[in-house]
């Protein structure tokens, strides 16, 4: 009888601590609330730098939602996708199971609080406080320096000051922490190539010129953030700004109502818009035109159904060309959810190709 309780004694311990184990695993789960948000999709990404989808969820009637990840966290960016919304935080790795509170109409402005998240938190405040104008100018080096990561400072440093080449010395000091802190990180790398591409569009990609190149003869590289264009429509009225449409993919155009080639494409592009504008998709057209008339004409007869249709009606001087290095039209240049560039110079079925990746 001992013998026998003394069996059933061990295989209870072993079986208490199999399920311990479980219930201690890698795997962990991220949920809460986002106020006017009900029933829509969410995403969770982690960019390393690169994107991947970690998971999906429709959130509730409520805006309330939960998302299991058997792999856990670990130390790198994140971001949450909702609707047109999106935001980035870093994670130390060593967090729990985190839960978000926002409300979608201001959860872009990092006005959202994360249980769970030290270093989430740190970082959106800090965002906040800049998108407010609580954050001085002044006081931005000190904050950056105070973000205990260096690499929720960077995210930091490129959420709130961009690609403003003015600004770039703020960035050489968070890299340079980079660097001493966490120099074989992919971030610190992908930084660098931010930075020259800022001090130097379409230049150097690392210290020297030895590791220049462009994409397809353009100033463009892939992965960099897509310059900002913001300019008139053909009324003269509405202006349309590229930075607007982040969150969806994004062909911009480079075509004129005047260039064959570029007319004949135009039904192609259309076919592709009219195939995927409900999944995220649409075309920033910028035309080289310099009769508004003319351009109007164009858009009309080639059905250019989508609304994005600027131009400083400068032609060959037009400023978005000359940022973006067209030297010839048609060129494409196709912007991901997040803004950046990811591929340059599609024409005909390539463009579908690449617009369903990204989507």
């Amino acid at each position: 009888m001992n013998i026998r309780i003394l069996i059933f004694s061990i295989i209870a311990t072993t079986i208490f601590a199999g399920l311990t184990s479980c219930n201690s695993s890698s795997g962990t789960t991220i949920s809460g609330t986002v106020a006017n948000a009900a029933n829509l999709q969410l995403f969770f990404d982690k960019q390393n730098p690169t994107t991947a989808v970690l998971g999906t969820t429709v959130l509730d009637g409520s805006g309330n939602f939960s998302l299991e990840l058997p792999e856990g966290f670990d130390e790198s960016i994140y971001r949450v996708r909702i609707g047109k919304k999106n935001i980035t935080f870093p994670l130390t790795g060593t967090e729990g199971s985190i839960k978000i509170n926002a409300d979608l109409n201001t959860i872009d402005r990092y006005q959202v609080t994360f249980e769970g998240a030290d270093l989430a938190n740190e970082y959106a405040a800090t965002v906040s406080a800049w998108r407010s104008g609580k954050l001085k100018p002044n006081e931005m080096p000190a904050k950056l320096a105070a973000l205990s990561s260096p690499v929720a400072a960077m995210l930091a440093a490129k959420n709130m000051l961009g690609s403003n080449k003015t600004l770039a010395i703020f960035h050489d000091a968070v890299y340079r922490r980079m660097k001493t802190e966490v120099p074989d990180s992919p971030y610190t790398k992908e930084y660098e190539t931010y930075i020259n591409s800022i001090k130097n569009p379409g230049g150097a990609v690392g210290q020297t010129a030895k590791n220049q190149r462009t994409v397809n003869g353009t100033a463009m590289q892939i992965g960099m953030e897509a310059p900002n264009i913001d300019l008139p429509s053909p009324d003269g009225k509405t202006k349309y700004s590229l930075n607007d449409l982040k969150g969806k993919v994004v062909l911009i155009d480079f075509w004129a109502s005047w260039c064959g080639p570029c007319r004949r494409d135009n039904p192609h592009v259309v076919e592709i818009y009219k195939k995927y504008k409900d999944q995220g998709f649409t075309v920033f057209s910028v035309s080289l035109d310099r009769a508004p008339d003319r351009w109007q004409g164009a858009i009309d007869k080639d059905n250019l159904m989508w609304p994005y249709h600027v131009s400083d009606l400068k032609q060959w001087k037009s400023a978005p060309a000359a940022v973006y290095g067209v030297k010839s039209i048609p060129k494409t240049f196709l912007v991901d959810k997040e803004g950046k560039i990811a591929a340059v110079g599609l024409r005909g079925p390539s463009i579908e190709n690449e617009v369903k990746k990204l989507l």
